[in-house]
């Protein structure tokens, strides 16, 4: 969480078992490896996603003619988004991994993003009543320094559409959020082979908060118990809908469901049930609109903290990737055999801690997304000097770390 003054798929042929993450795990299952159709299941897979004939392991999508037979005993079954395989430049998930597909049948290369926590509009607090003039255009700056300095492959952007006075809303508020935030992930997108995971922060469709903190804890509601059935009859389903909508076709885009779901009130039960319907919420209008299915970031628990409940039953969706935030994270949080995790927020790291911990991000292939890349507001741990200009993006000593390491590992 912000820790600072404002909190603010495929017809698979041929693929043989993907290796998992090297070192140990915490409580997780085996997924051992796959042979010909089809990753680690118990036998013979159910029908397929999208459409898709022949997918061994059990799909979950609507659609798809018989599965194939599953090889392996043992883990969970995860069939990548039949037509993200399928599609050169998508994410989808095998196993423990991400891979880009080469826009073939054959198993894609293995992904790893690397990058860092944007603010929108609101600046984490600086534009809190989005009066300040012209902030399309100083958050574009903010991107274009980023990409020319940093080097990243992969940034964050959330939506903080509720966590401030003025409230606004993907549905309605189109030239004032929509629109501006739209062009703003499309421009990221716009740079080669660079990923953002879009995430809806906070909403007014959101739920079960955590008290202590309620500003960016919520868990995403539905139809049957939705906050007000008069203004949100479906809860969230209907932000989730239209954030489809303005994504559909582009590969870049990853979907995270929320920030921190719950805070340290949230049950297993009761988020993983809301994970999983908003997953699929999103699965059924992509279906719709027949376009491939995008990675999705689901929480766990703990300020998204613990997802080991994930690692000993993953969601049954396709493309579902787990996400941990730590301050720093412990190396067993993040370290999974069977389900693929990305950080989507780290900090609090020295120069002696950072080097053994992005050694093992590598050797992991860990995605990673470091906070908190903004030179408006003090939302520690800041990558930035605060010196509230869009040109002046000043790396203090955490930031020097996380751009040598991006720049490091930046793609040629």
């Amino acid at each position: 969480m912000r820790r600072g003054t404002i909190v603010t798929l495929g017809f698979l042929s041929g693929l043989n078992g993907l290796l998992g993450c090297s070192g140990g795990s915490s409580d997780t299952s085996s997924s051992a490896g796959a042979a010909g159709l089809g990753e680690a299941g118990n036998g013979a897979g159910g029908s397929g996603t999208s459409g898709a004939a022949g997918i061994a392991g059990g799909g979950t999508a609507s659609g798809g003619g018989a599965g194939g037979a599953g090889a392996g005993s043992g883990g969970s079954t995860f069939t990548p988004g039949t037509t993200a395989m399928m599609n050169k430049g998508w994410l989808y998930t095998m196993g423990n991994q991400i891979l880009v597909s080469n826009g073939g049948a054959a198993a894609g290369t293995r992904w790893m993003g690397r990058g860092v926590n944007m603010d929108d509009l609101f600046f984490c607090g600086y534009n809190y009543m989005l009066m300040t003039q012209g902030a399309e255009g100083l958050l574009k700056a903010e991107v274009d320094g980023l990409f020319s300095a940093w080097k990243p492959n992969f940034v964050r952007m959330s939506l903080s559409m509720n966590s401030f006075p003025v409230k606004t809303s993907w549905l309605t508020d189109e030239a004032k959020y929509k629109t501006p935030m739209t062009n703003l992930i499309k421009g990221i997108g716009a740079h080669p082979n660079t990923y953002v995971l879009v995430s809806l922060r906070s909403d007014v469709t959101m739920i079960g908060n955590d008290p202590g903190n309620p500003e960016a804890t919520g868990i995403p509601s539905d139809a049957t118990n939705t906050p007000d059935k008069t203004l949100y009859p479906t809860g969230t389903d209907a932000v989730y809908i239209a954030m489809v909508d303005s994504f559909a076709s582009d590969p870049f885009v990853l979907f995270g469901l929320t920030n921190e779901a719950g805070g340290n009130a949230g049950t297993e039960d009761k988020t993983r049930a809301a994970m999983s319907h908003a997953v699929s919420t999103i699965r059924t209008e992509e279906d719709k609109l027949g376009v491939p299915h995008h990675l999705v970031s689901v929480q766990g628990l703990g300020y998204t903290g613990n997802i080991s409940m994930y690692g000993k039953q993953p969601l049954t969706q396709d493309n579902v990737v787990y996400e941990l935030h730590g301050y720093p994270p412990g190396t067993a949080s993040y370290t999974f055999d069977n389900i693929p995790v990305i950080l989507g927020e780290y900090g609090n790291l020295d120069g002696n801690s950072a080097a053994t911990f992005f050694q093992d991000l590598e050797t992991k292939q860990i995605s990673n997304l470091a906070w908190d890349f903004d030179p408006y507001s003090n939302c520690s741990p800041d990558l930035l000097d605060i010196t509230q200009d869009a040109t002046k993006l000043n790396s203090n000593d955490w930031g020097k770390l996380v751009q040598a390491y991006l720049i490091k590992h930046a793609l040629p």
